[in-house]
């Protein structure tokens, strides 16, 4: 929908990236690990072989000329099957806004298939020839190829509709979405935002939903837990600060949520974390 564009349009223009590592792997027969947490995101795009991959509970098995998207602080397993392992080009990154909220608030898939490969390849391999800094433009190229892998995915998962929302309307929603992310630590009320978009109350809740398929507060409440990932992320915070950091007054309250949403506690959240973030530097793919 043109609404969902342009709020992701709206995210996007902040959007920054930084790599970590990019390679072509013929993946071992050990290539394996169960529930953990990266802090950075993830590209597969797979040539050929067989194997799983699981994103909060749920299964992926990606086929050759399919691209895969794993976002960064979800809980996550992957693991070869008896059939020969992966080939693939992959990319580990990080991103100054959380790409998994961003992505699922507009329906973005995890795995797409590709119908051509040219860009996607050539895009990997440019991220590949300039991972180590080797000339004055290396870091340009980088940049350029990752964020036109993101493009790429993006534009193989948008449907464009037509719609007949005006553009006020969505700026509106825009500003609702950036007031709310101003306030996650802060008791937020439908009066109170439908004041900010200039709408009924009847009205903004029908709207909000159907643009962005949940209805305000549950978006709110989904918000504030992709926040607190974030957060814990920050070791020099307590649980209870990000629980208050986050709109939740009461810790035993935002624990019990944040094991429902993220399948384990708040610090088996960092200890997942702090136990896996070797990946990286060893080049796990």
């Amino acid at each position: 929908m043109l609404i969902n564009n342009h709020l992701l349009y709206h995210k996007l223009s902040d959007l920054r990236v930084k790599l970590i590592y990019a390679k072509l792997s013929v993946c071992s027969h050990d290539w394996k690990q169960f529930n953990f947490i990266p802090e950075y995101n993830k590209f597969y795009y797979i040539c050929e072989g067989d194997g799983w991959i699981k994103l909060d509970g749920k299964l992926y098995q990606p086929q050759s000329g399919q691209l895969f998207f794993a976002p960064a602080t979800v809980l996550q397993s992957f693991s070869v099957t008896n059939g020969p392992p992966f080939t693939m080009y992959w990319c580990h990154f990080t991103s100054n806004i959380g790409l998994n909220q961003l992505f699922r608030s507009i329906g973005l898939p995890n795995i797409i298939t590709v119908e051509d490969n040219t860009r996607l390849l050539n895009c990997f391999r440019q991220l590949i020839d300039n991972r180590s800094p080797h000339g004055l433009t290396s870091i340009l190229k980088v940049q350029s190829a990752l964020l036109d892998i993101i493009a790429f995915y993006i534009d193989n998962t948008m449907i464009e509709t037509s719609d007949d929302v005006r553009f006020s309307s969505m700026n509106r929603l825009v500003d609702t979405i950036k007031y709310i992310d101003a306030n996650l630590d802060k008791e937020m009320t439908i009066h109170e935002l439908s004041q900010t978009a200039h709408f009924h109350p009847n009205y903004f809740i029908r709207f909000f939903k159907t643009h962005l398929g949940v209805p305000p507060m549950r978006y709110i409440y989904d918000r504030r837990l992709e926040k607190a990932k974030e957060l814990l992320l920050c070791f020099s915070l307590s649980i209870n600060e990000v629980a208050e950091m986050t709109g939740f007054n009461d810790a035993s309250h935002f624990s019990t949520s944040f094991k429902k949403h993220a399948g384990v506690s708040p610090s088996e959240f960092r200890h997942l974390y702090v136990g896996n973030d070797h990946l990286s530097s060893n080049m796990q793919s």
